[in-house]
């Protein structure tokens, strides 16, 4: 149970109802059929305790989203490292949904859970190697060097700056407690 009581979406502020949804577009076709749903999530019930937060919070995610220099399939990759490394449930069931609505085969979600690296493509390996130790605060020359044979500066800042943002927030859903809303879909994608 939540550390923290949730907001209504009801009793929130009506134009700012938007904000306790998911940032994924809800309404796309899934390119692999899933049972996953977005919608209205704890996490952002749970910010929207302090609504100048979940606003700052939900405007700088925006930015990292769409601005770090990666493609929707790269950033769910790095999401879901940054989930999977943080032993953050709560994002990676999220993000899974996102991940498969966005064209990641299940294949690229599994070979992050199941630290089998070598079953991504080259470049993929990189990122998912280069978030691995980000989230353990051990990036060396050669993991960075490795980065950098497969994205530019601009990119790698990217990447920080969202694998960054989404381990803080997994220290946050831990600190809190925030409940799943529905049935996590498990590291192996066993209730996909």
């Amino acid at each position: 149970m939540a550390r923290l009581d949730y907001v209504d979406p009801e009793t929130f502020p009506s134009d700012k109802r938007s904000l306790l949804d998911t940032l994924s577009n809800v309404d796309a076709t899934p390119s692999v059929e899933h049972s996953l749903e977005g919608g209205t999530l704890n996490v952002y019930r749970a910010l929207g305790r302090n609504l100048a937060l979940l606003e700052g919070f939900r405007t700088y995610a925006g930015v990292v989203w769409h601005q770090g220099g990666l493609s929707p399939h790269e950033r769910e990759l790095v999401i879901l490292a940054t989930a999977y490394h943080a032993d953050s449930a709560y994002e990676w069931h999220q993000h899974v949904r996102v991940a498969l609505d966005e064209g990641v085969p299940p294949e690229h979600v599994l070979a992050i859970s199941r630290e089998e690296h070598d079953h991504l493509p080259d470049e993929y390996q990189s990122l998912v190697a280069y978030v691995a130790r980000f989230v353990a605060g051990q990036v060396d020359d050669a993991t960075h060097d490795a980065l950098a044979d497969d994205y530019d500066d601009e990119t790698i800042l990217g990447v920080g700056m969202l694998s960054g943002l989404y381990l803080g927030l997994a220290h946050v859903i831990a600190a809190i407690e925030v409940d799943f809303e529905s049935d996590f879909v498990g590291w192996d994608l066993e209730r996909l």
